[in-house]
């Protein structure tokens, strides 16, 4: 409950508390939906674009075990994992939910037309949005709830990361070819850079200090160098890539294709192709790895499932029935 809305209600207890119920009733965020998560296991909380609802998937049972509504046509998510607090996107309604495990509330934040990407601040204290038909990157108070900046960007702005360390803000823009790099203190473009047709989803890795972004309509990964800001190299890959995962305990890159329901494994080290999985879903997109696990996470958008591949063999383990069409699309594992 905000400050604002406990000072009326303490106004209108004086005179009327039947006012008073209804009030509370009406407008309090407490959402029954959301589950109590307990520390002992992590979660992944997938994106359903056809049925509006978020999936929340045990990764130790490998069980989904509750859901919570969300806007229209959510496809986005970040997660605060500290707070515990998870950001999607509602490109349907202009704005973001806002859901809080510790506090089991929701609340609808505006976030600009047709928002898509998702990502947060360094500090945690400001929300990036991708709006895709404006060609715009809205920054978002977390505190007051308020778009307080708007980045012009490229075409059709989609993937959105933070770099860990500078804070940078790293944006795809799919129509225009190219991603951007974002000054998250000044909000200017720092570099533009050209990659592939239809750049999408974004990537970053920490340890060798590569960005990896997947052109959808070029079948190939780009990567470059963050020291320099330079592409190293493209790679071929499925058909209609839509997002890359690291196998940090095999050292290789995972990529979801989206028109060959395959997953591409490849060698991080020399980026030969290591192996492809065929057949793994129809239309994956969504890929995170929780490499304590030893798992892959997919969300699978047309055979609505989640598959989780074993990452010692890369085999399916097991799939697991989704709400009704599964995105993720961002950063969707809630570690405990």
């Amino acid at each position: 409950m905000s400050k604002k809305t406990y000072q009326v209600l303490k106004v209108s207890l004086k005179n009327n508390s039947f006012f008073l119920i209804l009030f509370f009733f009406f407008n309090s965020s407490f959402a029954s939906d959301i589950p109590n998560l307990t520390k002992q296991n992590d979660f992944a909380l997938i994106t359903n674009q056809e049925s509006n609802i978020l999936d929340i998937i045990n990764l130790t049972t490998l069980e989904k075990v509750s859901e919570i509504k969300l806007g229209n046509s959510p496809v986005g998510i970040v997660i605060d994992q500290k707070k515990k607090k998870a950001y999607v996107t509602n490109p349907k309604d202009n704005n973001i939910t806002e859901i809080n495990f510790i506090q089991k509330t929701k609340e609808l934040i505006p976030a600009g037309k047709n928002p898509l990407g998702i990502a947060l601040s360094k500090d945690k204290n400001h929300i990036f949005v991708t709006n895709w038909y404006d060609n715009l990157v809205s920054v978002i108070e977390v505190k007051s709830k308020k778009i307080i900046k708007k980045v012009k960007v490229g075409k059709n702005p989609a993937g959105i990361i933070v770099h860990r360390e500078s804070g940078d803000i790293i944006v795809c823009n799919r129509g225009s070819n190219n991603i951007m790099l974002i000054d998250s203190h000044k909000y200017i473009i720092k570099k533009t850079i050209d990659v592939e047709k239809s750049p999408f989803g974004v990537f970053f890795d920490d340890k060798e200090k590569r960005i990896f972004v997947t052109n959808v309509q070029s079948n190939s990964i780009s990567i470059i160098n963050y020291d320099n800001l330079i592409l190293s190299k493209n790679i071929e890959v499925g058909k209609w890539p839509y997002h890359v995962a690291l196998d940090g305990i095999n050292n290789k890159i995972l990529i979801s294709n989206q028109r060959e329901n395959s997953i591409s494994v490849i060698n991080s080290n020399n980026y030969e192709i290591y192996k492809k999985i065929n057949e793994i879903c129809e239309y994956p997109e969504g890929i995170n790895i929780n490499n304590n696990k030893k798992i892959a996470i997919v969300a699978c958008w047309f055979s609505d499932e989640v598959v989780i591949i074993d990452l010692l063999d890369y085999t399916v383990k097991k799939r697991i029935s989704a709400s009704g069409g599964p995105r993720g699309f961002g950063n969707f594992i809630l570690k405990n």
